[in-house]
């Protein structure tokens, strides 16, 4: 099965992941995964890809998938933070959808669920940066331990 190098479209037209990510409407911790082989990228983006990288086809971009030999333990799933986004858009859409005469406890909830939002949409933020910085450390890893290999020093 075959994959887009994302990665290297990416580079190669000097756009970060969070501008791609932004281009795509997608959150940056799930372009990561699909960088990573661990998503797949949706095909109703695939046309947007080529819109955004200005291509008639993909075929260049081609790459065989591979499975990631390591994956820590630490690792979750980049849709976690995005059930507790949703689950906060729908109880501040339902709070909003009160009739107008809402009560003081009422618009405390409002203020509440806009809070957590907010607060959710900062740490949705910040946990991806932190991926970012992983996904980058992990290559740096992956680099180092050739170096190591094709200079034969064991490890």
């Amino acid at each position: 099965m075959s994959r887009i190098d994302l990665v290297r479209l990416r580079k190669r037209a000097g756009i970060s992941q969070r501008e791609l990510a932004d281009l795509l409407q997608v959150r940056p911790s799930f372009l990561s995964a699909i960088e990573n082989g661990k998503s797949r990228l949706p095909e109703e983006k695939m046309e947007r890809i080529k819109e955004i990288f200005e291509l008639q086809d993909l075929d260049e971009y081609m790459c065989e998938e591979t499975v990631e030999a390591v994956v820590p333990p630490h690792t979750h799933t980049p849709d976690q933070s995005d059930y507790i986004a949703q689950l906060l858009n729908h109880f501040h859409d339902l709070a909003h959808q009160r009739d107008k005469g809402h009560s003081i406890a009422d618009s405390d909830l409002i203020e509440r669920i806009d809070f957590l939002s907010k607060r959710n949409e900062r740490l949705s933020d910040r946990i991806d940066d932190l991926r970012e910085e992983v996904d980058t450390l992990r290559a740096e890893n992956f680099r180092l331990k050739e170096l190591l290999i094709k200079n034969g020093i064991s490890y």
